[in-house]
């Protein structure tokens, strides 16, 4: 199974606008974790803003696993879907979608004309993103002596994405979350400290 990474997302909504030769592009920047989001999303901006010519598309989601999807929604192809998507790599983020909304102005704009409206529509409305930052962690459940858990956080602290959840019982039960990138040094230190004492439980992979 594929090790999970970090990336960057985010958590709220942007907007901006343009008009090219009296269309109206609006952009609509949008979080979408999984594939279900697109038409939520679109259901949404189709409340908001109804009987336009045009509601398309790109988006990526699935985390670190990015998958894709856009729609040029009956645009000519290739002008509308596909400059959107172009936008939105750019970003470096995912779990993120991009909605354009059209209303024709009466003007044909051309296949350049549009690559250039849903382009630069797209990069108004990213152009504030806040970038969070999903930290991808191994999980690990353990329990340490209090000899050992004396000194465990001293060891290992720099290795934990944040601090450890303890519970104090005849010895220390502690869940700990290790960005990625350090499991291994974690296991071995660990392993070190107590004199290969401790046994540890591997959970699922967590983002925080």
């Amino acid at each position: 199974m594929k090790e999970i990474e970090d990336y960057c997302t985010i958590d709220s909504v942007y907007e901006d606008e343009m008009n090219l030769k009296g269309s109206r592009f609006i952009g609509i920047v949008m979080p979408c974790p999984d594939e279900t989001y697109i038409q939520s999303n679109l259901s949404v901006v189709s409340k908001k803003y109804p009987n336009a010519t045009h509601y398309c598309y790109g988006a990526i989601y699935n985390g670190s696993e990015r998958k894709e999807r856009y729609s040029d929604n009956g645009e000519p192809s290739g002008t509308a879907g596909k400059p959107i998507q172009f936008v939105l790599n750019s970003t470096e983020c995912t779990n993120i979608m991009c909605i354009v909304v059209r209303y024709f102005g009466g003007t044909l704009l051309g296949t350049g004309g549009l690559v250039h409206a849903y382009t630069e529509t797209s990069k108004l409305a990213c152009k504030d993103l806040k970038k969070i930052e999903r930290r991808a962690c191994a999980v690990f459940r353990f329990t340490l002596d209090y000899p050992y858990y004396s000194i465990f956080e001293s060891k290992c602290r720099d290795l934990m994405a944040k601090r450890p959840e303890c519970d104090y019982y005849e010895k220390v039960d502690i869940k700990a979350w290790i960005r990625i990138a350090n499991k291994d040094e974690f296991v071995r230190r660990i392993t070190d400290l107590t004199e290969r004492h401790a046994r540890l439980m591997e959970l699922p992979s967590e983002y925080i």
